[in-house]
């Protein structure tokens, strides 16, 4: 598809509608101290209803007490297992189980 054809297609997209559940995956290494945190209070400030976040089990207590803090209610505080392939050179292990909350 030429340019010209792309921009006259994407001039006939209508506009969104502001999303009822926003989701997010923040692509960052877990290594950066507190950053999960921060993507999760900006999500907070743009939702009108829900976030819904996956964190590792250990932070359990942590998301907790930040959740009190922010006079916030977790609706559901839940389990789930998957397994997560290893997607760079530098993962020692082929796979892990993960544990979120």
């Amino acid at each position: 598809m030429k340019l010209k054809e792309l921009e006259s297609c994407l001039q006939q997209v209508d506009t969104f509608e502001t999303p009822k559940i926003l989701l997010e995956q923040y692509p960052t290494s877990p290594h950066i101290a507190g950053i999960d945190m921060k993507f999760l209070r900006a999500a907070l400030t743009m939702a009108k209803t829900a976030v819904y976040s996956l964190h590792k089990t250990s932070t359990r207590e942590h998301i907790q007490k930040k959740a009190n803090d922010w006079v916030l209610k977790i609706g559901s505080n839940s389990r789930l297992r998957y397994d997560l392939p290893a997607s760079y050179k530098f993962h020692k292990k082929k796979s892990v189980s993960s544990y979120s909350v």
